[in-house]
């Protein structure tokens, strides 16, 4: 199930390497990419649905039917998940008892939050998720799978940006996007980059 999480999340941070978006230029030269809150929720839509990796817990497929009502807050977001599952069965301890259930089919929805942190140095966005309410599917199920999502880090890699490449003469320019932040707020996604120029002679 956290890798579920983990693929959930990935799919409203994929909108980072997007062209939707402008850009502008600060006093330091770092460059500001602003993607809004309304693109954000578009690709994610265009995405959907998706189907999940198990868990080594639970057995059966596992779909992301849909994600709606995304917000964007200062390093935080809210969105509401269904997801739909077939031949659904957890083979694991509930109270430190062995413990083998089938659920079948499933059909949950919850709404969650999430806080969000860079790390400039790995290059990873975490994103940390908390299930604030679930509407439907199995009472035993439910606490299952809220202690899988509730209070885990999810590790994002950002990549880089593609690099700009002018020719000119017998001369190159490579310009390299290094990101150097990612935050949100006030219902847009936020990318900070440091471009830096490379000259290539023939």
């Amino acid at each position: 199930m956290k890798r579920n999480v983990y693929i959930t999340f990935a799919l409203i941070f994929l909108s980072l390497f997007v062209p939707y978006a402008f850009a502008q230029t600060d006093k330091d030269r770092e460059a500001v990419i602003a993607i809004p809150e309304t693109v954000i929720s578009e690709l994610v839509r265009d995405a959907l649905p998706i189907e999940v990796t198990k868990h080594e817990t639970l057995s059966g497929a596992i779909w992301v039917k849909s994600i709606n009502n995304l917000k964007l807050g200062k390093n935080k977001l809210s969105f509401s998940v269904n997801m739909l599952g077939e031949n659904i069965e957890y083979t694991g301890k509930i109270a430190k008892v062995p413990t083998h259930l089938d659920f079948g089919t499933i059909d949950v929805s919850f709404d969650c939050d999430a806080s969000i942190r860079y790390d400039k140095e790995k290059g990873i966005l975490y994103v940390r998720p908390r299930v604030l309410e679930i509407r439907g599917g199995n009472e035993v199920l439910l606490p299952l799978l809220v202690g899988l999502i509730n209070d885990e880090e999810y590790p994002i890699k950002a990549k880089e940006l593609k690099p700009i490449i002018t020719e000119y003469g017998n001369k190159s320019l490579v310009i390299n996007m290094d990101i150097s932040s990612v935050y949100t707020e006030h219902h847009m996604l936020f990318i900070e980059i440091k471009p830096s120029v490379v000259k290539n002679s023939e």
